[in-house]
């Protein structure tokens, strides 16, 4: 590769100020149940700087695809309203979204908490808020 540069630095301070890069950084948590868009929106809100959530362990692509998944609507259902809520937070800069490679077109989707200053009330609000909404119902003719 001619001119290959470093994208982005991989390290601690990367997370954002007020992350002590001298600190150990904590191990994934992985949920016992999967977790759910609320469960999500909660532990990002309450969740400390470093800290990260397994959100999904497979091939996310596939796994949310109508036609390529093995996985029931419901499920998919579920899987998608986490994976955009995840892509919602580290849009407005609350997590960082990394994935790693387990095995063949297997990953396990991290979220890591970054560094904020809005309070956990502020935090579940703005996640809640941003996003599409569900069509109104119009009773008025037209």
């Amino acid at each position: 590769m001619l001119n290959a540069k470093t994208i982005v630095e991989t390290t601690p301070s990367r997370l954002g100020p007020g992350f002590n890069a001298s600190a150990v950084i904590l191990p994934v948590y992985v949920p016992t149940e999967k977790l759910t868009e609320a469960a999500a929106c909660d532990w990002i809100a309450n969740a400390l700087v470093g800290q990260s959530i397994q959100y999904h362990e497979g091939f996310l692509m596939m796994d949310r695809s109508d036609t390529a998944s093995e996985l029931p609507a419901k499920e998919r259902h579920r899987l998608h309203l986490v994976a955009r809520r995840m892509w919602i937070a580290c849009e407005l800069g609350l997590v960082h979204l990394l994935s790693r490679k387990v095995g063949t077109c297997h990953y396990q989707y991290v979220a890591v908490r970054s560094a904020s200053s809005l309070t956990p009330p502020e935090i579940r609000t703005r996640l809640r808020r941003v996003g599409p909404r569900s069509p109104a119902r119009s009773n008025s003719a037209h």
